[in-house]
């Protein structure tokens, strides 16, 4: 990315806090209530998901947890009890992303202990996964129960969901922490993932310190990005000031090549920034016109070089965007995160995790904020 395009995603985003006055002024008290941030506080008491639908609450998130295969996420769920509508009223869910789409192949065991363990054959529970399916043992071996299986993310994801009804899987109900212990093709992680399953709350006093946290950890990045950090735009592109010749020279780069995937996310990124310079009433389709570019930008360059470059640019017009309007911060985080498992860097791993951490506080997801700031602490110890 060209160095004004920070500047320009601060124009995106101021252009945006004015919506609200605006729409009062054009539309009236009704139209104004729906772009609040008030009216969508009020709406979503009424329509927040619950947690028991989706999962229930983040209590621990591992990146790249185990570098000999292609695991390159893995998520710990809080126990969900007295779920709604759904297959098992109580359940725990896991959820683990691989690095290529084909989960559905992956063969591995997941060993689980609800009290620190000696070792891996110390283990309250196992979970097999194979054949698309997974299946819960004892520790003496004895098969308790499947779990229910899903194939997500285009088939790099697999989510699975631990029936609790048998009392030895209640136990988890109970636990302070867990620990997980992971085996693929005979290689088993060194140490157990430690989950703490309590979630907690910030204090103001923790809140202003995680701020200035998330300030230092930004400034470090700045200070350690160069121009060789990353591919950016070609050297006979036009002045990223000028926003209509950008979107000139990469609609015939595209058209030259459609599937060039690093045009089509600039493109759509000017199309965003264009949004930001635009009139209230056209503002809103042009940033969903650069989303649509973007989207299909990120889904092209999968595993492929530049990726990062893609997602970085993705994620950071997602966390500029207004979130009561576009509803972009999830997915923005969820970009930061993958390119923790894609880079090296740490200054960049820290920096995604803190843009994460703030892009899941935009969207009320505040374990998961938490979790993404623990792990940039981690990064940089």
């Amino acid at each position: 990315m060209s160095k004004t395009v920070k500047e320009l995603f601060a124009a995106i985003s101021h252009k945006y806090h004015v919506l609200t006055a605006v729409f009062t002024c054009f539309f009236g008290i009704a139209l104004f209530f729906i772009f609040s941030s008030t009216m969508t506080s009020f709406v979503g008491s009424f329509l927040h998901v619950h947690p028991s639908y989706t999962g229930g609450e983040i209590a621990g998130d591992f990146v790249t947890p185990v570098e000999k295969y292609d695991l390159v996420r893995y998520t710990v769920y809080q126990p969900v009890i007295n779920a709604k509508w759904q297959q098992n009223a109580e359940y725990w869910q896991l959820m683990l992303e691989f690095k290529n789409r084909d989960a559905g192949n992956q063969k591995l065991m997941i060993y689980i202990k609800f009290t620190e363990p000696e070792s891996v054959t110390d283990y309250d529970i196992a979970l097999q996964i194979s054949d698309g399916e997974g299946k819960v043992y004892d520790n003496n071996g004895t098969y308790l129960c499947s779990s229910e299986y899903y194939l997500l993310n285009n088939g790099s994801t697999i989510k699975l969901r631990i029936p609790l009804q048998d009392k030895k899987k209640q136990t988890v109900l109970g636990a302070k922490k867990t620990y997980h212990y992971i085996e693929a093709d005979k290689s088993v992680t060194s140490s157990p993932l430690e989950v703490n399953m309590e979630v907690r709350k910030n204090s103001r006093k923790e809140k202003a310190e995680n701020a200035a946290y998330v300030k230092h950890v930004k400034e470090l990045y700045a200070q350690s990005r160069t121009a060789e950090t990353f591919t950016t735009q070609a050297s006979d592109a036009p002045s990223s000031d000028d926003i209509d010749a950008c979107l000139s020279y990469y609609s015939q780069k595209l058209e030259a090549n459609p599937e060039d995937y690093l045009s089509m996310v600039y493109y759509g990124m000017y199309y965003a920034i264009k949004g930001g310079q635009s009139n209230i009433m056209s503002a809103v389709s042009l940033v969903n016109k650069g989303f649509e570019y973007m989207d299909k930008a990120a889904e092209l360059s999968y595993n492929k070089p530049d990726e990062i470059e893609v997602l970085l640019t993705r994620a950071s017009v997602s966390a500029s965007v207004p979130e009561q309007v576009f509803a972009k911060s999830e997915s923005g985080a969820e970009n930061f995160i993958r390119i923790v498992s894609l880079t090296d860097d740490i200054n960049l791993k820290a920096y995604c995790y803190v843009m994460a951490y703030e892009c899941y506080q935009k969207c009320g997801k505040d374990s998961n904020a938490f979790l993404s700031l623990q792990e940039a602490k981690k990064v940089l110890q």
